[in-house]
């Protein structure tokens, strides 16, 4: 257990690598005018190019759904058969994928062995959550077809882990085949953060804002409540939900949240790892070469090792 001392030491450190590893400076959306000004009539996103290492690993396959692009990654060397994860990226609903959101796909496979299928959702405010959310439903179905029996994990980093939980309690729902495993990387839980302690976590939040996330979960829900099961999760009934692991930092706005799905997910019965880490900030893992990143990519192939298809 870290002393105060030892934790503030090591927030400091990964706060540090943090703004090396994201690229920041001092530059933080601090509030609701701004991110819509910054949005208004901006060019819309591209994302970032796929590293040429993991590219030249790699099997890729590219196809489209409505005009949104997904790549299937398929490891040219692994051993592994049998496993299949589709990754949906972070970045509040409002930005693409990042160079960070290869690196943590990378190490996914490194540990798994398993094939990446990343879909390039429709991004807000552009777009309301209903095409992105049919990009999902269809790349799900595609990989459950197209690989019947093998292992499905869903995993995602922030908003990306908001979109993991909803396709999950969709299809519980609707009766369908669920992922064997979620895994969820400081998932954004409650698109208008509601609880308000997370106003005391800003300072220590080197990324995120509470008024800059509720403009963008309210232009992500569109017509609906940014508070409804289906766009909130941490609102849903949870029972009946496969394995979940999630990785959290206790420097990020959203660990408070995190607590409190937690604590639901196991009185539901849900077969949860939480792991809080502290001094970590949003999305830690994407520092991928931290002590705190691969303890929880060496939780990951624990969990794999041991992963059981899930049926209704």
């Amino acid at each position: 257990m870290l002393n105060r001392k030892t934790k503030s030491q090591r927030a400091s450190i990964l706060l540090y690598l943090a703004r090396i590893v994201f690229g920041w400076k001092t530059k933080v959306i601090r509030d609701a005018v701004t991110v819509s000004r910054l949005v208004a009539n901006r060019q819309y996103p591209s994302a970032a190019q796929m590293p040429s290492q993991l590219r030249s690993a790699c099997i890729v396959d590219e196809w489209e759904f409505d005009g949104q692009k997904v790549l299937t990654l398929t490891p040219k060397y692994s051993h592994v058969r049998g496993g299949r994860i589709i990754y949906l990226h972070g970045g509040a609903y409002i930005n693409s994928l990042m160079k960070a959101h290869w690196d943590i796909i990378a190490a996914l496979i490194d540990v798994t062995g398993f094939s990446v299928t990343v879909p390039f959702y429709a991004l807000a405010p552009e777009n309301d959550a209903r095409r992105g959310t049919s990009l999902v439903d269809t790349v799900y179905e595609r990989v459950l077809a197209k690989w019947p029996g093998e292992r499905i994990i869903v995993a995602g980093d922030s908003a990306g882990g908001n979109f993991a939980l909803t396709l999950a309690i969709r299809r519980r729902d609707a009766g369908l085949v669920l992922p064997d495993r979620l895994v969820l990387f400081s998932p954004w839980l409650d698109l208008g953060l509601s609880d308000g302690r997370a106003y005391a976590l800003e300072e220590k939040d080197i990324m995120l804002r509470v008024d800059v996330l509720r403009e963008c979960g309210k232009w992500w829900a569109g017509s609906e409540d940014p508070s409804s099961a289906h766009m909130s999760p941490l609102y849903a009934n949870l029972s009946g939900l496969p394995p979940i692991s999630l990785f959290q930092g206790d420097y990020d706005i959203f660990v408070i949240d995190a607590r409190t799905f937690s604590a639901k997910a196991k009185f539901a019965g849900v077969e949860l790892v939480y792991e809080e880490y502290p001094g970590a900030f949003h999305v830690f893992v994407a520092a991928t070469f931290t002590r705190e990143a691969k303890h929880a990519f060496q939780s990951i192939a624990a969990s794999v090792k041991t992963m059981r298809r899930v049926q209704l």
